[in-house]
């Protein structure tokens, strides 16, 4: 399984890239609650909203386990420790895609300043 970023399904969308197409396809990929938000944040009508709805529908919905958020507290606190910044969300994402043991698919690089704190969070490696 490998948890979708939303950087990946905000890529898919702008470019109606047929690759990712494929690898949606072809990947046993999941969403969690904090990717579904963030690109349905972006909804701009209600006919978006539920073009945004399907796609998001298609994939599988991983919980995101009670014991994440103290992961999410202690990994925000090694990071603010090191002198870096990342966006909250993201450290929910890395740290429910470590929680499931699952790759994650990204294409935003702050996660590879998390990776560095969190030796435990897999990348999917993307080839071109």
């Amino acid at each position: 399984m490998t948890l979708v970023d939303t950087s990946v399904i905000i890529d898919y969308l702008r470019s109606g890239d047929v690759k990712f197409l494929n690898l949606f396809q072809s990947l046993p990929g999941c969403i969690c609650g904090t990717v579904k938000a963030e690109v349905l944040h972006g909804t701009r009508n209600a006919a978006d909203r539920n073009r945004l709805l399907a796609l998001l529908n298609a994939f599988a919905q991983t919980v995101t386990p009670e014991l994440v958020w103290d992961a999410v507290g202690d990994l925000l606190a090694v990071l603010r420790k090191n002198g870096i910044t990342v966006p909250f969300n993201d450290v929910v994402i890395a740290s429910v895609a470590v929680a499931t043991g699952v790759e994650l698919w990204t294409h935003d690089k702050q996660f590879q300043l998390i990776q560095q704190h969190e030796p435990r969070l897999r990348l999917f490696q993307e080839l071109p």
